[in-house]
C-alpha cells in the first residue's frame, strides 16, 4: 500500500493524556521515541506483543504476518509495527509517555560503602536485582526504606547505568534516622528502595547557558544531570556552582575539576561559606547567588537547576530572577516537596 500524504499527523493517546506527531511513513515507535516516549521492554519488531495498543478512531495501519492491514475502531494492533494515514486516537498500554514512570520498590544489593577522605559523606553503590534494570532519568531520586519503615530520600548520583545506583549520603550522628541508615548499610547485605521520584531533569529551554547550583550533597543530583548533559553532547555553556561551608566539604571536587579539563563548555566554580583564619583559598567566599552575580551579572539567557536546602534554593532563585532569570527556566525538587504557602 502506498501512502501519499506526507503531512505530519498528531496521534492522541487518550489514557496517557499525551500525544506525538508522526508522518504517514513513520513507524509509531520510532516517532514516539524521538519525542520522549519509552517502551518498557520487548522485542520492538512485533513478536513479544508487549506494546499492544487499541484504535479508538482514525486511520492507523500496521504490519501483520499477512501484510499491511488497516485497523478498525476497537481493534488491537502492535504499536511498534504501526503507522498512520491521518490523525488518530489510540489507547497505549506498556508504552510510557514523556515524564511517565512506574514507581517500584525493590531490594538492592549493597555493593560498596565508602567514607570519602576527610568528610562525613559516604559513597554508596547499590545493585538492583538481576533482570531488573531501574527505569529512571538523570536527576531523579529514590527513597531508602529503613527496617522501621522510615524513608530517606537521596538523589541518584549517576545517570542510568544498567543496574548500578550510586548515592552520596552525609552521616549526621545526632539524628536517629541517620544512625539507623548507616547501621543498615554497614551491617546488611541489601536494602529496600523505591524509585524513581522527582521531576528535576534536563529540560529543553533553548538558553545558551545552564547553571547547576548545589550546596553540600546537593552535588549528587547535579553530578547525574551533568553526566547526562555530557552524554547528550550539550552545546550550552555549562556551569557548576558548588557551595560548601569549608574547602574540605567539597568532597568530590576532583571530579568536576577533571570535567573542566575534558569539556571546553564546562566550568566549575566552587564557593566556600566559612574559612578558618589559617586556611588558604583563592576562590569565591560567601553566598552562591552572590558569586554567580559577580561572575555573570545577568541571567536572561540561562537555565538554572538547584539542589540543596529549601532556604538555599529559594534564596538563589529569588535573587537570580531579579537579574533576569525566567521563572520558567528554573528547576528544583524543592518546589515540589517544600512549596511556598
Amino acid at each position: 500500500m502506498t501512502i501519499k500524504n506526507k503531512r505530519p499527523f498528531r496521534i492522541e493517546c487518550r489514557n496517557k493524556a499525551a500525544s506525538f506527531n508522526t508522518a504517514c511513513d513513520e513507524n509509531f515507535l520510532e516517532a514516539a521515541k524521538q519525542q520522549g516516549f519509552r517502551l518498557l521492554r520487548g522485542c520492538k519488531n512485533g513478536v513479544c506483543e508487549v506494546c499492544e495498543s487499541t484504535l479508538i478512531h482514525g486511520a492507523v495501519f500496521y504490519r501483520a504476518s499477512t501484510g499491511i492491514r488497516k485497523a478498525a475502531p476497537g481493534e488491537s494492533f502492535l504499536f511498534c509495527t504501526a503507522f498512520a494515514q491521518g490523525p488518530a486516537e489510540i489507547l497505549l498500554r506498556r508504552v510510557l509517555a514523556p515524564g511517565e514512570f512506574i514507581v517500584k520498590a525493590m531490594a538492592c544489593q549493597i555493593e560498596s560503602i565508602e567514607l570519602l577522605d576527610n568528610t562525613d559523606v559516604y559513597r554508596v553503590v547499590l545493585q538492583t536485582p538481576a533482570g531488573n534494570v531501574p527505569d529512571y532519568v538523570a536527576g531523579q531520586y529514590l527513597e531508602v526504606i529503613l527496617p522501621n519503615g522510615e524513608r530517606n530520600a537521596f538523589s541518584i548520583a549517576n545517570r542510568p547505568d544498567g543496574r548500578r545506583l550510586e548515592l552520596h549520603i552525609q552521616h549526621l550522628p545526632d539524628r536517629d534516622n541517620s544512625r539507623l541508615l548507616l547501621q543498615a548499610l554497614q551491617e546488611g547485605k541489601s536494602i529496600q528502595v523505591e524509585l524513581p521520584k522527582g521531576e528535576c531533569t534536563l529540560k529543553q529551554t533553548g538558553t545558551d547557558k545552564a547553571f547547576f547550583v548545589a550546596a553540600g550533597t546537593g552535588f549528587t543530583q547535579m553530578k547525574a544531570l551533568l553526566e547526562e548533559a555530557f552524554e547528550q553532547g550539550a552545546d550550552q555553556q555549562l556551569y557548576l556552582y558548588w557551595g560548601a561551608r569549608r574547602p574540605q566539604d567539597l568532597y568530590m571536587a576532583e571530579l568536576p575539576e577533571k570535567w573542566q579539563r575534558e569539556y571546553e563548555n564546562f566550568h566549575f566554580v566552587p564557593v566556600v561559606g566559612d574559612l578558618l583564619p589559617d586556611q588558604e583559598w583563592d576562590g569565591h567566599v560567601g553566598m552562591l547567588h552572590d558569586a554567580m552575580i559577580q561572575d555573570h551579572g545577568k541571567f536572561d539567557d540561562a537555565t538554572v537547576y538547584a539542589s540543596g536546602s529549601p532556604n538555599m534554593v529559594y534564596s538563589v532563585t529569588d535573587t537570580l530572577i531579579q537579574y533576569g532569570l525566567s521563572d520558567e527556566c528554573v528547576f528544583s525538587d524543592v518546589f515540589a516537596y517544600a512549596p511556598r504557602k
